[in-house]
Protein backbone atom coordinates (compact mmCIF):
# COMPACT_ATOMS: atom_id res chain seq x y z
CA UNK A 1 0.00 0.00 0.00
CA UNK A 2 0.88 3.52 -0.68
CA UNK A 3 0.65 6.85 0.95
CA UNK A 4 0.40 8.71 -1.55
CA UNK A 5 -2.60 11.27 -2.03
CA UNK A 6 -5.30 11.09 -4.36
CA UNK A 7 -4.54 12.62 -7.87
CA UNK A 8 -8.07 14.87 -7.37
CA UNK A 9 -7.02 16.35 -4.02
CA UNK A 10 -5.76 19.91 -4.12
CA UNK A 11 -2.24 20.71 -2.91
CA UNK A 12 -2.05 23.41 -0.28
CA UNK A 13 0.47 26.29 -0.68
CA UNK A 14 3.94 26.15 1.59
CA UNK A 15 3.36 28.70 4.25
CA UNK A 16 6.30 30.50 3.56
CA UNK A 17 5.72 31.24 -0.40
CA UNK A 18 3.57 34.43 0.74
CA UNK A 19 6.60 35.80 2.80
CA UNK A 20 8.78 35.09 -0.53
CA UNK A 21 6.68 36.40 -2.86
CA UNK A 22 6.58 39.93 -0.75
CA UNK A 23 10.29 39.83 -0.05
CA UNK A 24 10.73 39.77 -3.59
CA UNK A 25 8.31 42.54 -4.61
CA UNK A 26 9.68 44.84 -1.94
CA UNK A 27 12.62 45.77 -4.01
CA UNK A 28 10.52 46.74 -7.09
CA UNK A 29 8.05 48.81 -4.51
CA UNK A 30 11.27 50.49 -3.12
CA UNK A 31 12.62 51.38 -6.52
CA UNK A 32 9.10 52.78 -7.35
CA UNK A 33 8.79 55.08 -4.70
CA UNK A 34 12.30 56.34 -4.99
CA UNK A 35 11.14 57.41 -9.01
CA UNK A 36 8.35 58.79 -7.35
CA UNK A 37 10.18 61.08 -5.05
CA UNK A 38 12.30 61.90 -7.63
CA UNK A 39 9.34 62.83 -9.88
CA UNK A 40 7.87 64.89 -7.51
CA UNK A 41 11.03 66.76 -6.43
CA UNK A 42 12.01 67.36 -9.70
CA UNK A 43 8.26 69.23 -10.93
CA UNK A 44 8.07 70.87 -7.86
CA UNK A 45 11.52 72.91 -8.01
CA UNK A 46 10.79 73.51 -11.68
CA UNK A 47 11.44 77.41 -12.39
CA UNK A 48 8.18 77.90 -14.25
CA UNK A 49 6.26 76.16 -11.57
CA UNK A 50 7.79 77.45 -8.42
CA UNK A 51 9.42 80.81 -8.77
CA UNK A 52 12.35 82.37 -6.90
CA UNK A 53 11.13 85.57 -4.72
CA UNK A 54 12.89 88.46 -3.59
CA UNK A 55 13.87 88.80 0.05
CA UNK A 56 16.73 91.33 0.13
CA UNK A 57 19.14 93.31 -1.99
CA UNK A 58 22.28 94.48 -0.28
CA UNK A 59 24.80 97.38 -1.97
CA UNK A 60 28.20 96.66 -1.91
CA UNK A 61 29.88 98.88 -3.12
CA UNK A 62 29.16 101.31 -5.85
CA UNK A 63 26.82 100.03 -9.10
CA UNK A 64 27.60 96.18 -6.66
CA UNK A 65 24.43 94.44 -5.29
CA UNK A 66 23.71 91.34 -3.82
CA UNK A 67 20.23 90.08 -4.17
CA UNK A 68 18.99 87.06 -2.09
CA UNK A 69 15.26 85.29 -3.21
CA UNK A 70 14.24 82.13 -1.70
CA UNK A 71 11.18 79.66 -2.64
CA UNK A 72 9.54 76.91 -0.93
CA UNK A 73 8.06 74.30 -3.44
CA UNK A 74 7.54 71.23 -0.77
CA UNK A 75 6.71 71.90 2.80
CA UNK A 76 9.73 70.90 3.99
CA UNK A 77 12.30 72.73 2.33
CA UNK A 78 12.55 76.46 1.50
CA UNK A 79 15.40 77.13 -1.20
CA UNK A 80 17.59 80.12 -0.93
CA UNK A 81 20.24 81.77 -3.83
CA UNK A 82 22.04 84.24 -4.17
CA UNK A 83 22.47 86.87 -7.16
CA UNK A 84 25.17 89.50 -8.05
CA UNK A 85 24.74 92.29 -9.82
CA UNK A 86 26.94 94.98 -11.72
CA UNK A 87 25.62 97.90 -12.93
CA UNK A 88 23.19 97.29 -16.03
CA UNK A 89 24.40 93.46 -16.68
CA UNK A 90 22.06 90.63 -15.97
CA UNK A 91 22.66 89.42 -12.47
CA UNK A 92 25.22 85.99 -11.90
CA UNK A 93 23.56 83.39 -8.85
CA UNK A 94 26.68 82.53 -7.17
CA UNK A 95 24.85 79.71 -5.18
CA UNK A 96 21.70 78.25 -4.12
CA UNK A 97 21.19 75.83 -0.63
CA UNK A 98 18.34 74.45 0.90
CA UNK A 99 17.16 74.99 4.41
CA UNK A 100 14.84 72.16 6.42
CA UNK A 101 12.31 72.33 8.30
CA UNK A 102 13.95 73.03 11.37
CA UNK A 103 16.16 76.16 9.61
CA UNK A 104 13.53 77.69 8.38
CA UNK A 105 12.50 80.17 10.63
CA UNK A 106 15.92 81.26 11.71
CA UNK A 107 16.70 81.77 8.04
CA UNK A 108 19.97 82.16 6.62
CA UNK A 109 21.91 84.72 7.57
CA UNK A 110 24.51 86.41 4.97
CA UNK A 111 27.16 88.77 4.59
CA UNK A 112 28.58 90.18 1.17
CA UNK A 113 31.81 91.95 0.93
CA UNK A 114 34.46 92.92 -1.53
CA UNK A 115 37.92 90.89 -1.70
CA UNK A 116 39.90 91.54 -4.96
CA UNK A 117 37.08 93.46 -6.56
CA UNK A 118 35.10 90.54 -6.15
CA UNK A 119 32.00 89.87 -4.53
CA UNK A 120 32.23 87.14 -1.64
CA UNK A 121 29.28 86.34 0.62
CA UNK A 122 29.85 83.98 3.36
CA UNK A 123 26.32 82.39 4.53
CA UNK A 124 25.59 81.15 8.02
CA UNK A 125 24.18 77.91 8.11
CA UNK A 126 22.97 76.76 11.12
CA UNK A 127 24.86 73.60 12.67
CA UNK A 128 26.88 73.11 9.37
CA UNK A 129 29.30 75.81 9.34
CA UNK A 130 29.56 78.69 7.00
CA UNK A 131 29.19 78.53 3.27
CA UNK A 132 31.14 81.05 1.70
CA UNK A 133 30.90 82.03 -2.30
CA UNK A 134 33.12 83.97 -4.79
CA UNK A 135 32.71 85.92 -7.38
CA UNK A 136 34.55 84.27 -9.90
CA UNK A 137 36.82 86.66 -12.27
CA UNK A 138 35.74 87.22 -16.11
CA UNK A 139 35.98 83.69 -17.72
CA UNK A 140 35.89 81.54 -13.94
CA UNK A 141 32.67 79.35 -13.43
CA UNK A 142 30.82 80.42 -9.88
CA UNK A 143 32.89 78.95 -6.50
CA UNK A 144 31.02 76.34 -4.69
CA UNK A 145 31.47 75.04 -0.96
Amino acid sequence: MTNAAPPDEKKKTPWWLPIIVVLGAAPAIFSLYILYFISRYSIAHDEERCPYVHVETRDVSAGVRVREESRRCIDEVEEHRWLVQRGTEPPMELGRYPLEAAQIEDGFPWTATLDDARVVITVQNQGRGEIVLREPRPGEMPEGP
